[in-house]
């Protein structure tokens, strides 16, 4: 069995170096490699050849992407890498959207694998699921829909997600996060 980790985060000097992604990757490769998956990574921000990881999307069981939401989304290097590789691997890891095979829309990926998106943020938990709060009453599930769906449009079977909620204020529960996040891995994988 084949996992690839996906290190999604990008350096921003002063701001966020990237050491809680870095531990979050390096965990990850912990828990799988106990597993027993042999492991492909990739550091997004170190670079990367497209074809290569086009390769290791098409022989992954499992594929892990992890990567803080920067302005409620992708970091740019992250968006690019997803749009490159994905756009790279028509014919190997989706075939048209479905439609053109006689199935629904969002029917034509060709993986095999489980995956799963684990986010870091600056926001707090209390944001999520509070209609009082900036993102209106929205799950974190929710707000992360556009991540998992390009999963399942590739055939993706999606685990549920993992996060990391108020990163830059809260470094002793952050701590405490890794021993539910180790569970959540041991459950999902």
């Amino acid at each position: 069995m084949n996992a690839l980790i996906i290190n999604g985060h990008i350096c921003w000097p002063q701001i966020s170096e990237g050491k809680l992604n870095q531990r979050i990757f390096e965990e990850s490769i912990n828990v799988y490699q106990s597993k027993g998956y042999d492991i492909f990574t990739t550091q997004i921000d170190s670079g990367y050849e497209i074809e290569e990881e086009t390769e290791k999307w098409r022989n992954a069981d499992y594929i892990l992407l992890h990567f803080p939401i920067n302005w409620f989304g992708y970091p740019g290097k992250t968006k690019e890498y997803i749009d490159q590789v994905l756009m790279n691997g028509y014919g190997r890891i989706y075939a048209g959207d479905g439609r053109n095979n006689g199935g629904n829309y969002g029917t034509g990926g060709l993986l095999k694998a489980k995956g799963m998106i684990v986010n870091t943020w600056n926001a707090p938990k209390e944001v999520f699921d509070n209609p009082e709060q900036l993102l209106k009453g929205k799950s974190m599930e929710e707000f992360i829909l556009p991540f998992t769906v390009n999963f399942a449009f590739l055939g993706i079977e999606v685990q549920p997600s993992f996060a990391f909620y108020d990163v830059f204020r809260n470094g002793e529960f952050i701590e405490g996060e890794f021993i539910s996040y180790n569970q959540h891995l041991w459950q999902y994988i």
